[in-house]
């Protein structure tokens, strides 16, 4: 279309958006995430956000762009809408508001005014502008308020738990009730309702029992190795059968090799390792296995009740020759590398591929953190 064309089609867009200011503000285009275009006013947008497919009208110029409504110092008009849209900004206007904005637009559409324009007035007037930020200042209080009702009732809710957990007060505040965990002070903490259900010998337990026993654990030895298996992926568990009775057998120790959500192989280790006999039972002391399994969470009582991990339901169960197992300070180099790695101030640029840091100073850091936690050791 010529450029007369398309700025007619804009205009005729402006009186519809006028004749329906109503019903809101509308853009000129939608998809399935909604874009801006309103179907209310533009019947053809509805089709957008059922198909999923982009439906746009031809305009030269959108009412809501950040530089039009603000005026210089606000953006560039000709890097398009779509790199800088305030109809949301837009929405906070009453109906006699929108229609003035629309047809002042409409009138300096019309004059030429944005035609390779030097310099941009603001198409909102103070009053408007006032309202847009009056608004916007409302809402912000009206979820202040609402953050702050919802952190009154939890508190109520939570109470009992505070009263025995008082320095966990914030997170009892924060995340009770919800569908949330948190990593802390040495263990995990599930706070889902009901998620109790799927631990073994937590499913008879209350909310707050629930809750109770996963704060008690806290601090305690717990198997890290298998609890990683709740958030990365676990590949393969390798291990050597040290005893076996009726109904369980034990590995002395169990080889874990698995992957981190950014895509980093790495390996772990528990000892002592007790599972069910089934699968396994052609298999006896002194076998060496590899198999998958499933990591599940469960009550251990003896010194009181604490949550831990184990593995469940092996499939591809096979047996091995020997093996070799990573060594403690092979372990702790590893974990290291990790900890160097999420706190590098590079983390966000980094593609976990490639490593941008100088090596020498990489290693030297390993070499001092590896050093001081031998220490830690002794």
């Amino acid at each position: 279309m010529k450029k007369t064309q398309v700025k007619e089609a804009t205009i005729k867009a402006l009186e519809q958006m006028i004749r329906h200011a109503d019903k809101g503000p509308s853009g000129f285009w939608t998809d399935a995430y909604e874009g801006c275009g309103n179907p209310e006013i533009f019947p053809e947008f509805e089709d957008g956000l059922k198909r999923g497919e982009l439906v746009k009208k031809e305009h030269c110029l959108c009412p809501w762009n950040t530089a039009v409504m603000y005026g210089d110092g606000y953006g560039d008009i000709n890097t398009g809408c779509y790199h800088s849209c305030s109809i949301g900004k837009a929405r906070h206007l009453s109906v006699q508001q929108l229609k003035e904005v629309l047809a002042r637009f409409k009138m300096r559409l019309e004059n030429g005014d944005y035609d390779n324009p030097n310099h941009l007035e603001s198409l909102l007037t103070e009053n408007e502008n006032r309202q847009i930020e009056n608004c916007i200042l409302a809402k912000q209080r009206e979820r202040e308020w609402d953050r702050e009702s919802k952190r009154q009732k939890q508190l109520k809710r939570a109470n009992a738990l505070i009263l025995k957990y008082p320095n966990k007060k914030e997170i009892l505040t924060t995340y009770y009730g919800e569908d949330n965990w948190v990593n802390e002070d040495g263990g995990l903490i599930f706070f889902k309702p009901g998620s109790q259900k799927n631990v073994v010998g937590a499913e008879e337990m209350s909310y707050d029992e629930y809750l109770d026993v996963q704060f008690a654990s806290l601090g305690h030895p717990y198997r890290s190795g298998f609890a990683r298996g709740f958030f990365d992926n676990l590949f393969n568990f390798k291990g050597q059968i040290e005893k076996v009775n009726a109904k369980y057998i034990c590995f002395k120790r169990i080889f874990i090799s698995g992957m981190y959500s950014n895509g980093e192989i790495y390996e772990d280790k528990e000892d002592h390792v007790w599972m069910d006999k089934s699968g396994f039972e052609k298999f006896g002391e002194g076998d060496n296995i590899s198999f998958g399994a499933e990591v599940y969470r469960y009550v251990k009582t003896g010194n009181g009740k604490r949550i831990d991990y184990g593995l469940r339901n092996p499939v591809g169960i096979q047996q091995i020759g020997e093996y070799e197992l990573p060594s403690n300070d092979e372990l702790i180099q590893q974990e290291i590398r990790q900890i160097i790695c999420e706190t590098c101030f590079l983390n966000e640029q980094c593609n976990g591929n490639y490593c941008t840091v100088k090596s020498k100073e990489k290693n030297l850091l390993e070499q001092e953190m590896f050093e001081i936690i031998k220490l830690e050791d002794v």
